[in-house]
């Protein structure tokens, strides 16, 4: 009787725990919510600026032009269920290429540029459109910057927006655009050796923040952060002197709780060759070696460093072939034998910052380019010549293979280190691959792969919830099938909610086109 009542209870459990096991895995779950814009062509521009749980403007060219030729672009404001509210038809310039904007609470602004359009020398080079989200107006104005100017970023906050620029010869300018009225001031860096490399906006301190690299005789010598207020005013600056051999990379900027700066960011490999200033900005190539944690207290950094090749979770987020390296030089070291690398290094995009609960996450994707050679005959002119081989490089595109993730206390101290792999494929463009975000007591890390979600959630111990899932992203209509998908990125939107957006070549025979090219926007909401 003893071992009856056993088995019944052990089945009970069992059936309990399984139910459990079942309404734990679908917490997670898709909202059908999406937005199409008909794509007519390769170079068409899309953009989205969310104004959180406000919605956001829809931004993209369409194939219509006026009366006088100018290109209408359609800006569509939608609600946060991705519904239009109003759409608005501004005719600009031909062939102007959309570049960046930002928004505050008051102010939406959008950067084009019409650096390829080379008719007349009088032409202007770059337009803004405003949009005041109070009053549902638009405004448009237009200048010429300095010869062989670079567009970095655009930032919004307190009515202002701020563009930054790099020229040739490597001086950075910043440009403060009223928006009420549209009166800019032009601020320079008080030293010429300064190349503005990254700037963020934050609207709860109503200010900018700007790192701009240092440069001696063309060497790398030091990072310099200016605060602004949204006058262009100069609130505060900071230094921060690279350390042997390594100089700071790709930065994120946040303010503790006493309004303390606090820069997070790579380390970059220095080598000793002169830099060429011009396209500094976007240099990619660099490997990282660990990540730097600082704060600045009354104008002093207190920074502490952290290398990979001390964190012990961190050959996870290597690739296979780096593994087996690894593990070969691991071997070489303990029978005392020479090394020949004692260091593991990635290449990085841009990374983000994730509050999650008392700790900081620091996020950062790993790619890697990948080539192959080739080797044909040439056999001269007309052929008569003995033939010799010649071997040549192919660019095969940029493997996405791994995400990085750093928890911070509040006091720097790096509390765990994790890494999520979603097997992209090869791309010819660097994009982001993935986005992260809290949801409830949980941090979510999710990537949109060929119309599926792929994602994975962690608790504050960096303890995996759940092994990595994958889910079917709801079409517009039924019968939709992507054949194929181009530039899927995902961003956090607002509260439990994920942003997808990217273009995608959908077949269905069911519907009177019976094959679309789409730009779209798709709502991913976890419960």
């Amino acid at each position: 009787m003893g071992g009856v009542n056993k088995t019944y209870l052990l089945k009970n459990l069992f059936l309990i725990a399984l139910l459990l096991i079942v309404n734990w895995a679908s917490a997670q779950q898709v909202e059908p919510v999406r937005y199409e814009v008909n794509r007519w062509n390769k170079e068409q521009n899309f953009h989205f600026q969310s104004f959180d749980e406000k919605g956001g403007l829809v931004v993209y060219e369409t194939e219509k032009t006026d009366k006088d030729k100018r290109r209408l672009w359609n800006f569509a404001c939608v609600d946060s269920s991705l519904y239009e509210t109003r759409s608005d038809l501004i005719p600009l310039p031909d062939k102007l290429r959309f570049v960046d904007s930002g928004s505050d609470e008051q102010f939406a602004a959008f950067l084009f540029t019409n650096e390829g359009n080379k008719k007349a020398a009088d032409s202007l080079d770059f337009l803004v459109v405003s949009f005041n989200r109070e009053e549902k107006t638009y405004q448009t104005f237009w200048n010429k910057w300095p010869e062989k100017s670079v567009p970095l970023s655009v930032e919004v906050a307190g009515g202002t927006m701020m563009m930054a620029l790099n020229n040739k010869s490597g001086n950075g300018a910043l440009h403060f655009y009223d928006l009420s009225n549209n009166q800019c001031r032009v601020v320079t860096p008080s030293s010429g050796s300064f190349v503005l490399f990254q700037t963020e906006a934050f609207q709860k301190e109503h200010c900018f923040v700007v790192a701009a690299k240092e440069y001696v005789d063309k060497h790398f010598v030091s990072t310099s952060f200016n605060v602004y207020s949204p006058m262009g005013n100069l609130q505060g600056s900071f230094r921060y002197e690279n350390i042997p051999n390594a100089a700071l990379g790709r930065m994120v900027f946040r303010f503790d709780e006493s309004r303390n700066l606090v820069v997070i960011g790579t380390l970059e490999r220095e080598t000793g060759r002169k830099v060429n200033l011009e396209g500094v900005t976007e240099n990619f190539d660099k490997e990282s070696l660990g990540v730097v944690w600082m704060r600045f207290v009354n104008g002093t950094p207190d920074s502490k460093v952290y290398l990979f090749k001390d964190m012990p979770e961190i050959e996870h987020a290597l690739t296979a072939s780096d593994r087996v390296k690894l593990r070969e030089e691991k071997l070489k070291l303990s029978k005392n034998q020479k090394a020949t690398k004692g260091e593991i290094a990635f290449q990085f995009l841009t990374p983000r910052l994730t509050d999650f609960g008392d700790l900081t996450v620091f996020a950062v994707e790993a790619f890697m380019p990948y080539y192959h050679t080739e080797t044909r005959m040439s056999y001269g002119y007309y052929g008569y010549y003995g033939g010799y081989p010649y071997t040549y490089t192919i660019f095969d595109g940029y493997d996405f293979f791994s995400e990085i993730l750093l928890a911070f206390d509040q006091e720097g101290n790096l509390k765990w280190q994790q890494s999520v792999k979603f097997d992209n494929e090869l791309t010819y463009d660097l994009f982001p691959h993935a986005s992260e975000g809290v949801c409830f007591d949980e941090l979510v890390v999710a990537s949109p792969y060929h119309n599926n979600l792929r994602y994975t959630a962690f608790d504050k111990d960096a303890q995996v919830l759940m092994n990595q899932q994958t889910e079917k992203l709801a079409p517009s209509h039924g019968g939709d099938y992507v054949d194929d998908e181009y530039f899927a990125e995902m961003m956090k939107w607002y509260g439990n909610r994920f942003l997808i957006y990217g273009s995608q070549i959908i077949q269905n025979s069911s519907q009177p086109q019976a094959k679309r090219s789409v730009f779209y926007l798709q709502k991913v909401q976890y419960d």
